[in-house]
């Protein structure tokens, strides 16, 4: 019997141990975990499949989050909307003590283990948390007033309260609510400045415990409505059934599809990948219903509420474009193609208009899915950097949006030429411009302001779309492949990670990307990341008893994230896709469904797909043995030439396929768990540029214009003199390489032009503008607005706007102002204005620029709303303007 049974010295684990004994051949074996075809291993932890019904689990349940913020007077001004406390309701003895919170300040990122986890005791517990309120108290003696990270000063006089606002009850996120009397009041009897408040709170789990210690699910949900799955692999079969009993319960009382067991709306991106990976096969019609829910009332693809004001600061809402290709696929309606085929090229047009960088012919926006800016993107970053920045995954989900849109024009009989050409012309600027030769990966994004680089990350789900999709030829997918970092429990969500920032997407790993990453090795056929993709999707599910939303990468863990929700939309579809895409290896196009399987060793043996619906047929599907393609098939009985059934096929029938044996050895590139510097903080003095030293840095890079002029260990510099305009900024590299990302830009040097609107009404309501007044941007007044500017010297210029948004917060809503740039009458693209802050029009700054080529002389600049300008919110589309500016970074020759 292993160690880690003996060291349970339980019955449960003497039972766990009497089910696994049977186990053949490991499916996969690491130094971390083992998977067999019958169980998970590890640690101390062990889950079985007892049965293709029954689950059971050593692995510690997970248990209940709280949610909090504080609040001062009764306002919601500690923290902004998304950021809080997280406390783990697991106690010990009945009680639960806090850590000593102080008011304003995050927690540093808590990585909690498996191992760390004393009890999963149940009931009430008696949960106390403690504030430390003493700076704020400081700074009332001091200066008579508190100025809170969020919201308006608050007088000494007028501070009367200090209040908890969370998701668990007694609490709510009602700030406007509480009252001196609240149940959510902290207090402070001693008047030592530490604040408490203790609330009896109920510790409930996922799972129910079938004995001590052993958690266990076991299905009962009536499944025959659904494939049905028979293999050697106990363990796959119970996932399976696992999966499809979590999709049931998802499906909402409107038959759309909910994102997960806490998110109960439908979102786009969620259920779009989920339905490409697998649920436009096994629920077709809970996916329609879905993405008909995301479409607005202009018939127009719904941009969930993102970074400043969504669409177009966040792009990837055609992702709705792939899933609902997959659906007609599947499916063959045509009634449905002609839907969707409208949405779609709706949606593509304005992002044609709004989201595309002319320069270099790629689309702009937040990276897909990784749409939490502080996760993913520095820290300077606004969201105005962001809506101009160029992210890998979001160019290769609108390469195969308009190469869908094309095909299915060619179904419809309607031109698609356009379309075709845009896909090309994209792809060969996602291969020119966001493809990281030495690194064998293409970037995540590039960013910048001026002048942008590549960021030096891998974005997993970006290098797997890129495979599945085609942006990524023969030789090159092979290289992504074997090149995208791996960890011991799957592909993070982008590596190296984050210093300073909490789990989620950062230092994270979600089973759905680890699903298309899987899908794309078994693309690539990259036998080694085959096997490594279908253990990483398999460990979490069978150990946690449920398809987790994600888990923390260096660990395998579930708690330590930042947000986690069980029976996750696309984590359901991505333990089923690992049948359907590799296993079964399904593909759906137009006109038949192809097999191309691949199968590890270890999965040998007969495995039996039956009651898979396919248009008007059902097909019972049995794949043989192993390999990485298929040896022989038959289709009824008969030896056919391909592995494939045509559309056209109905009623019941049967493919049987036989491996061809071949497993030849593949490669992955394992990395450690590794964060990069912090990016640093640049300032010019005079002619020096200086920062602070960055803990962990060997050496730092010196940037100038976007190319690498210096690299130093000393923490400043005097860059020799340079003529014209220039952008500085500087990199922090560790002993390791991991390279931080480049400091905010700093300006120097160079000729421009401020120009200010003229013959429209000015306002002064709002302070901080810079001239007589702004002028106020909506939908119905001054849309269109002439600004005229005279230049002395010819060239490219950069024009961008000083605007203030206050429709909305930085991080959410859907308010991000858009309009028209028009040169002397010539549409030059479009300025975005995202939001800045709720109410806060005082706030001004530049939102996305826009590079103009002007002859010297007078011209006139007119910003204009167009139909194509509409937000998502569609209702308000508000930004004042203070000013345009023009920066020469490109004078003539005549100028120089």
């Amino acid at each position: 019997m292993h160690a880690f049974f003996r060291a349970l010295g339980t019955a449960a684990a003497a039972s766990l141990a009497a089910g696994a004994v049977t186990a053949q051949m490991p499916l996969y074996q690491s130094d971390e975990f083992t998977v067999t075809d019958s169980s998970v291993q590890q640690g101390r932890w062990v889950a079985v499949a007892r049965s293709r019904d029954t689950l059971v689990s050593t692995y510690p349940r997970a248990g209940r989050e709280m949610h909090f913020r504080f609040s001062l007077n009764g306002a919601d001004n500690e923290f902004p909307s998304g950021t809080e406390h997280t406390l783990y309701i697991r106690p010990t003895d009945g009680r639960i003590e806090s850590p000593l919170y102080v008011f304003g300040q995050e927690q540093p990122p808590f990585i909690p283990t498996p191992e760390a986890v004393s009890t999963s005791e149940e009931g009430i517990a008696s949960v106390t948390i403690r504030l430390d309120l003493r700076a704020v108290m400081h700074e009332f003696a001091r200066t008579g007033t508190y100025t809170p990270p969020q919201g308006p000063p608050i007088r000494r006089a007028d501070f009367h309260a200090v209040y908890a606002i969370g998701d668990v009850e007694p609490l709510s996120w009602d700030a406007g609510a509480l009252r001196p009397q609240s149940a959510a009041r902290l207090t402070d009897p001693d008047g030592d400045g530490i604040f408490t408040l203790t609330l009896p709170i109920e510790a409930r789990y996922t799972r129910p415990l079938a004995t001590p210690g052993q958690a266990v699910w076991t299905r009962t949900a009536d499944l025959s409505a659904y494939p049905q799955l028979r293999s050697p692999q106990r363990l796959v079969d119970a996932l399976h059934r696992m999966s499809l009993e979590e999709l049931g319960q998802l499906v909402r009382e409107d038959g759309a599809l909910a994102a997960g067991a806490k998110w109960p709306g439908v979102w786009t991106r969620d259920v779009s990948y989920a339905s490409v990976l697998s649920l436009a096969i096994v629920a077709p019609d809970a996916v329609r219903r879905s993405l008909l829910a995301k479409v607005d009332s202009a018939g127009r693809i719904i941009q969930d509420t993102g970074t400043g004001g969504s669409w177009p600061v966040s792009t990837d809402r055609v992702t709705w474009a792939l899933a609902a290709w997959e659906l007609y696929a599947v499916t063959g309606d045509r009634e449905w193609l002609r839907t969707a085929y409208d949405v779609i090229r709706r949606s593509a047009e304005a992002d044609l208009h709004a989201a595309r960088d002319h320069e270099t012919g790629l689309v702009t926006g937040e990276s897909s899915f990784t749409d939490w800016r502080e996760q993913s993107y520095p820290r300077w970053m606004q969201p105005g950097d962001i809506a101009q920045s160029a992210a890998a995954g979001t160019n290769v989900v609108h390469y195969a949006t308009w190469r869908i849109l094309a095909d299915m024009a060619a179904a419809l009989g309607e031109p698609g030429a356009r379309w075709s050409a845009a896909a090309d012309s994209l792809r060969t600027a996602i291969n020119t411009h966001l493809w990281d030769a030495d690194a064998g990966v293409y970037s995540t994004f590039r960013y910048g302001r001026t002048f942008p680089v590549l960021a030096r990350r891998s974005d997993a789900l970006a290098e797997a779309l890129s495979i599945i999709y085609g942006v990524a030829n023969g030789e090159r997918r092979a290289r992504i492949s074997a090149r995208t970092p791996v960890v011991a429990f799957g592909a993070p969500v982008f590596w190296p990670y984050i210093p300073e920032i909490p789990s989620y997407h950062n230092g994270a790993l979600w089973p759905f990307v680890n699903a298309y990453w899987l899908w794309a090795a078994a693309e690539a056929g990259n036998t080694a990341a085959v096997e490594h993709g279908l253990a990483s999707v398999y460990r979490p599910a069978a150990l946690f008893l449920t398809n987790k939303e994600n888990m923390v990468a260096s660990t395998g863990h579930f708690d330590g994230t930042e947000l986690n929700s069980d029976r996750q939309l696309w984590s359901v579809a991505g333990n089923l896709a690992a049948s359907y895409r590799v296993l079964f290896g399904m593909r759906f196009q137009p006109d038949r469904l192809v097999f191309r399987p691949m199968v590890p060793p270890g999965y040998a043996g007969e495995r039996t797909l039956s009651n898979l619906r396919y248009r008007n047929a059902t097909l019972t599907v049995t794949v043989r043995g192993f390999g990485d393609g298929v040896a022989e098939v038959r289709v009824d009985g008969r030896t056919a030439v391909t592995a494939e059934v045509p559309a056209e096929l109905s009623g019941a029938h049967t493919v049987e396929i036989r491996m061809n044996g071949r497993w030849p050895e593949g490669r992955i590139h394992r990395v450690d768990n590794h964060f990069s510097p912090a990016a640093p903080l640049l300032a010019m003095r005079g002619s020096t540029l200086g920062w602070d030293a960055v803990p962990g840095a060997a050496e730092y890079r010196v940037y100038r214009n976007g190319q690498t002029i210096a690299t130093t260990r000393e923490t400043s510099i005097r860059p020799a003199p340079w003529a014209g305009f220039a952008e500085y900024q500087v990199m922090a590299v560790d002993s390791a390489g991991a390279e931080s990302f480049l400091s905010e830009p700093v300006r120097a040097g160079g000729t421009g032009v401020v120009a200010r609107p003229q013959d429209v009404p000015l306002e002064t309501e709002h302070v901080g503008f810079t001239g007589a007044g702004y002028v106020r941007l909506t939908r119905e007044g001054n849309t269109r607005v002439s600004v005229p500017v005279t230049v002395a010297c010819g060239g490219m210029y950069v024009v961008d706007a000083r605007y203030a948004n206050g429709s909305g917060p930085i991080n959410t809503d859907a308010r991000a102002a858009i309009r028209t740039l028009l040169v002397d009458g010539r549409e030059a693209g479009v300025l975005v204005m995202p939001q800045r802050g709720t109410n806060r029009w005082s706030d001004w700054g530049y939102g996305t620029s826009l590079r103009v080529r002007l002859a010297p002389g007078a011209h006139t600049l007119t910003l204009a709303f167009t139909p194509l300008d509409e937000n998502m919110d569609r209702h308000v589309n508000t930004a004042l303007l203070d000013h345009l500016r023009l920066t020469l970074i490109e004078p003539d020759a005549s100028c120089r």
